[in-house]
């Protein structure tokens, strides 16, 4: 995060209900119920489990800022694995424009396990990868 707010919970306590429509209109979405309405601690509860969400993809967690409340919420698909979820959810367009490219840059050694890896994904094969090598080998790249 790149700003220092001198007091979350003043913020927090001044503009948590800026954030209901989004919330609201999601909650609506993940229940296929477009008459969904939810209380304020439920608003609450939910804003709270978003800017948690936020603040973990910046290395930080709403524990960090005792001031606030705490979140009780628990969403919908709460036994699936967080990172699990954040992991499926990526960016489909972004990726294959991004392969598409680095594909061609690939030096002899990563085309070939490229190669190798992109077989074996694409027949449904199960394996396990891993990538090693020494410092500056491209292993970031690839």
């Amino acid at each position: 995060m790149f700003c220092e707010v001198t007091n979350p919970r003043q913020l927090w306590d001044a503009h948590w209900e800026s954030l209901n429509n989004d919330i609201e209109a999601m909650t609506r979405r993940e229940c296929d119920d477009p008459t969904v309405t939810l209380s304020e601690d439920a608003l609450k509860d939910c804003a709270l489990y978003e800017i948690d969400r936020v603040l973990i993809r910046n290395e930080h967690y709403l524990e960090d800022f005792p001031m606030f409340p705490k979140s009780n919420y628990v969403p919908p698909n709460h036994g699936r694995n967080r990172l699990v979820q954040e992991e499926l959810a990526y960016d489909q367009h972004s990726l294959t424009t991004n392969v598409n490219n680095v594909e061609d840059r690939l030096n002899d050694d990563q085309c070939s396990a490229y190669e190798t890896i992109l077989a074996i994904v694409t027949n449904k094969k199960g394996k396990l990868f891993f990538v090693y090598g020494n410092g500056g080998t491209g292993k970031t790249f690839f």
